[in-house]
């Protein structure tokens, strides 16, 4: 078995997005801000309206990039794809996923199916709960100090059936061949995951940048841990 697919240890996050045939105006919402995030403003206003067009401006979408591009970096990808209605107009709300976060990017059309109003509303995280950071930094603490009794003590009934002290001992040897020496946490988000809210800690390790997650539930015990090398969305 790959070495790296055993240090998976519950699949908590694999998302399989369905296909979707797109409407005209999420083709024309899509184009826009693809235009808009490589550069091409003048493109980006060839859908605008006659209203919209004079205030919304080549120059201001240059102005609205470079804020969004020192605070959240590089765009990567739509992640999705929503229709919906304000009042009697249709809206294209597309969840643009970029380097250091996401930006919701709300597109209303007037009656013409011509853009009337854009909004790049940036996507805050969630605070992060401090008594499940403090559970998950302390589960770290053990594992990384070999203490894999102190480590599954506050797992649920269903993970300590599926990971013993000793299956830690051997998820450790694994990382630390791996990854070598844990250094520090560098980051910290919280997130939730069907019913379960996950704590997820970025680690630095000698070799490269792992994370560790962890998932808890309703009764704020783990219900799972996934540690996988990190990887930006």
């Amino acid at each position: 078995m790959n070495i790296l697919a055993s240090l998976l240890l519950t699949t908590l996050f694999a998302v399989s997005p369905k296909p979707h045939l797109q409407t005209p105006i999420e083709s024309v919402a899509r184009e826009m801000l693809r235009n808009f995030v490589t550069g091409r403003f003048d493109l980006a206003t060839q859908d605008f309206n006659d209203a919209l067009r004079p205030v919304v401006t080549p120059q201001l979408l240059s102005d609205v990039k470079a804020q969004l591009d020192r605070d959240l970096g590089q765009f990567y990808l739509v992640k999705e794809a929503h229709p919906g209605m304000k009042g009697e107009f249709r809206t294209i709300e597309l969840l643009a996923r970029f380097e250091k976060g996401s930006v919701n990017v709300e597109v209303i059309f007037d009656a013409f199916d011509r853009i009337q109003t854009v909004y790049f509303n940036p996507v805050l995280p969630p605070p992060v709960d401090p008594a499940l950071e403090a559970l998950a930094r302390q589960l770290l603490t053990d594992f990384t100090a070999g203490r894999y009794d102190d480590a599954v003590k506050p797992f649920n009934a269903e993970m300590a059936a599926q990971l013993t002290p000793a299956g830690m001992a051997g998820l450790a040897g694994n990382i630390g061949r791996i990854f070598g020496t844990f250094q520090s946490v560098t980051q910290v988000q919280q997130r939730v995951d069907k019913r379960l809210t996950v704590i997820d800690l970025i680690l630095s390790y000698t070799n490269g940048p792992v994370a560790f997650r962890v998932a808890f539930d309703a009764q704020n015990r783990v219900a799972a841990l996934n540690i996988s090398p990190f990887k930006k969305e």
